[in-house]
């Protein structure tokens, strides 16, 4: 997107603004969503629409030629993903009875940071051997497709209820209320994602026409973003594992991981932000933060949505994804406001908001149980 966003010849300004556009609507309207999605058939619905929305923003990305336009669409897929997420959030915690939360989110986990670590490579490819333009058709296609996977099982069910064939009811079961009494304030966990969210939002803005800018082949940006994909998968499948998920998630040792997590997240900024022609110091970089952005993810699932009532996950789940999106969107803004001329200088932003979260830790901590 920021490629295109440059192709279409936006500024540095305006190329941040592309970056957190979709973030704007994703910082807010997750609460929303999140509040109706602990009714099983409004997250279905969710769901379903949320794909129908972001085929058609992927379909207008194949047309837009103005970086105003690009903006307006990328406002709408923010409210298809706001849609989605806390929607799957609350379903994992909720409808998978057969194991406990925490598991079933390593699973949820493995299963779509895989498929994320491989959609940039093959992004990158295909920019590489045609178009930017043919990257997006791709995306059309696969959301397309997966509306419809999801949208003819929906329709059946529905047609089921309609003509009392399904008597199907939402088992709910508590997390243990012990645990559930020792999480971390919900403002920890919402100030840590959104500073985990501000690196991913500067380091995916800004680093392809930075790399552009240095000589970098987009194919090797493509085998960069990969390497944090799957440093990111490669977390969630130890966390599959009951003794790596106690050591991080144990309510114990949370405060500590979340700080080295945001160390990881935040201080790569400054190595990306050096010059490298080759790229071998991006490969570690992002390899460090997608380590770190997992396990800040990982452990704010836990507090806000697998240890929260059941009557209360989905508002946990667009708590969660509402502070994702608010990093996401301040950090690619703030980037470009402050960049100058200079698109090493966005790099910066996610070391100076990990300053700034250290200052507020005290109070967060006095509100921690």
């Amino acid at each position: 997107m920021p490629l295109l966003a440059s192709k279409l010849g936006a500024s540095l300004f305006e190329i941040g603004i592309v970056g957190g556009a979709s973030n704007g609507v994703y910082a807010f309207l997750p609460l929303i969503a999140g509040h109706f999605s602990d009714r099983a058939s409004l997250r279905r619905f969710f769901i379903i629409s949320s794909f129908l929305i972001l085929t058609i923003v992927s379909i207008s990305y194949l047309f837009i030629a103005n970086p105003i336009y690009l903006i307006i669409a990328r406002i709408f897929e923010g409210v298809g993903w706001a849609m989605l997420w806390p929607a799957m959030d609350a379903a994992v915690s909720r409808d998978v009875q057969s194991m406990d939360s925490k598991k079933a989110f390593s699973i949820y986990n493995v299963t779509w940071s895989s498929a994320a670590a491989v959609g940039p490579l093959l992004g990158a490819a295909l920019i590489f051997l045609t178009s930017i333009r043919d990257a997006f058709l791709l995306s059309v296609f696969i959301m397309a497709a997966t509306f419809l996977l999801n949208f003819i099982p929906w329709f059946k069910h529905r047609r089921e209820i309609a003509t009392g064939q399904s008597l199907r009811t939402e088992k709910i079961t508590a997390d243990s209320p012990e645990i559930r009494g020792s999480r971390l304030a919900a403002a920890f966990y919402a100030g840590a994602l959104a500073l985990a969210a501000v690196s991913s939002g500067v380091l995916f803005t800004f680093f392809a026409p930075y790399a552009r800018s240095l000589g970098i082949s987009i194919l090797l940006v493509g085998v960069i973003t990969f390497v944090y994909g799957m440093g990111r998968f490669s977390f969630y499948v130890l966390s599959t594992n009951e003794r790596v998920r106690s050591m991080v998630l144990g309510s114990d040792r949370r405060v500590r991981n979340m700080l080295v997590a945001l160390v990881m997240t935040s201080v790569s900024g400054l190595f990306i932000s050096l010059r490298d022609p080759s790229g071998s110091l991006y490969l570690i970089a992002y390899a460090v933060v997608g380590v770190g952005i997992s396990m800040v993810l990982a452990i704010g699932q836990a507090g806000l949505i697998a240890e929260s009532s059941p009557d209360t996950k989905g508002r946990g789940a667009g708590i969660f994804e509402s502070a994702i999106g608010m990093g996401a969107c301040a950090g690619p803004i703030i980037g470009g406001a402050i960049s100058g001329s200079s698109l090493a200088v966005p790099f910066l932003v996610p070391p100076a908001g990990f300053i700034v979260f250290l200052a507020a830790l005290p109070i967060l901590s006095r509100k921690s149980r």
